[in-house]
């Protein structure tokens, strides 16, 4: 079992708390967003206080998720430990319970991609990935969970990802959601404009374009693979467009304007836009 490892520190320890944040957040997210038909969606990993309004509006924007048998989770590495690509095949325990692995699935998905690997010490400490959890839990207590975890996030490693992905799950009884934040640590203005560049190209599902753009302007988008794994496995199922439903930064909890982050919702649907 994998224990939490962020609880106290990115959301609240305490089952209460926890609960009454995300009843909060949802219950605003919905008097602003219907649910759509979608596949998946990019959810930000900041603290709860910075980033989990947006992160509410992904998952209510999602209609399949209610009722989804497993959701998949792509975050990226952001400690250096483990493989290139890291399976977990661990129950994942949060606040408010166990978040049961869909261990025959991950096992699937593993079979059709040549780069992943099950590896739990990519997991251990990783935030990325867990901050999801809470959320799926509260909408969708019975759902299943898979997570990834990718230090390659290069364009061959997420097609790898995502192609994967398109031959095992069934977007009916599947989600995927990409866990990423945007621009680290600019001017508010700054950031805004890089990520709403950025964005475009998301929207456009051209994972090439974003991943070459990325290098080209130095974008300090945390989750770009997850993100471009989410884009291959989207356009894998025959989906044309992305929409954003919410940009925002750090700036508004934080109050610094200086140097924020920036946070995105962004929904994969089945229609075009």
């Amino acid at each position: 079992m994998r224990t939490a490892a962020v609880a106290g520190s990115f959301y609240p320890a305490q089952k209460g708390k926890l609960d009454a944040m995300l009843t909060e957040y949802l219950k605003k997210a919905k008097t602003e967003f219907a649910p759509q038909k979608a596949v998946g969606g990019v959810c930000p990993h900041a603290g709860y206080v910075y980033s989990g309004e947006t992160a509410a509006i992904t998952y209510v924007s999602i209609d399949s998720l209610r009722e989804a048998e497993t959701v998949v989770i792509i975050g990226p590495n952001h400690t250096g430990e483990g493989s290139l690509i890291s399976l977990s095949l661990d129950d994942w325990e949060t606040p408010l319970g166990l978040a049961k692995c869909d261990v025959g699935l991950a096992k699937e998905i593993q079979k059709n991609s040549q780069l992943m690997d099950f590896d739990e010490r990519a997991h251990q400490h990783e935030h990325s990935v867990e901050v999801q959890i809470p959320f799926i839990q509260k909408i969708n207590p019975r759902a299943r969970i898979v997570c990834i975890c990718m230090m390659g996030q290069d364009l061959e490693s997420a097609q790898n990802v995502g192609k994967a992905l398109a031959k095992t799950l069934d977007p009916k009884k599947h989600v995927v959601i990409a866990s990423s934040d945007f621009s680290h640590y600019l001017p508010s203005d700054v950031a805004e404009k890089k990520d709403k560049k950025a964005l475009e190209f998301i929207e456009d599902l051209d994972t090439p374009g974003f991943q070459k753009a990325l290098e080209k302007y130095g974008w300090s988008v945390c989750g770009f693979g997850p993100i471009s794994a989410l884009m291959e496995y989207a356009r894998g199922k025959g989906i044309k467009k992305a929409r954003t439903l919410r940009y925002t930064n750090s700036g508004k909890a934080s109050g610094d304007y200086l140097a924020v982050v920036g946070y995105a919702s962004v929904v994969f649907t089945q229609v075009k836009k």
